[in-house]
């Protein structure tokens, strides 16, 4: 089933221009599948590609992905095409409660990930952070939130 939006953590777009890891080519094939497609890219409120930014994600994509970076030209290019889609990082207070006692180890950026995420329509989140989101913590956010947590590869193969 297509997906109708997506939010998208930062290192995937960062694996794309890694030769040294193992899932740059799914970060690719995952940026040419979405250039192609009809889905958007879900982000906090505020984003802008410049220094009036107050997106907390947009400002790891602006930290973190240089000019040149496959994953720099790919939000280039949907921020052009208007294919982002705010969605807030506001939560009801049990859903935040629960995201912050039982995802506690999480950075506060990976909590926004999850709130944003949770605030989107086809609730998925695709991440290469195998540390803070092991196989038993994806299992247990999408059992707690309904959120999905994929790799690439689980989109692109």
């Amino acid at each position: 089933m297509p997906l109708i939006d997506l939010v998208i953590d930062t290192n995937v777009l960062v694996h794309a221009s890694n030769g040294q890891v193992p899932k740059q080519r799914h970060s690719i094939n995952l940026i040419d599948y979405l250039l192609a497609s009809s889905e958007v890219i879900c982000i906090d409120d505020g984003f802008v590609w410049d220094d009036t930014n107050r997106s907390f994600i947009g400002s790891e994509y602006r930290n973190h992905l240089k000019n040149g970076m496959l994953g720099y030209t790919f939000v280039v290019t949907m921020l052009a095409g208007k294919r982002f889609k705010e969605c807030s990082r506001s939560v009801p207070v049990n859903i935040s409660k629960k995201i912050n006692q039982c995802i506690s180890h999480l950075k506060p950026r990976d909590k926004t990930f999850l709130k944003v995420t949770y605030n989107s329509i086809s609730k998925t989140l695709i991440s290469h952070d195998n540390e803070d989101f092991h196989q038993s913590k994806r299992s247990h956010i999408i059992r707690q939130f309904k959120i999905e947590v994929m790799d690439a590869s689980d989109i692109v193969g």
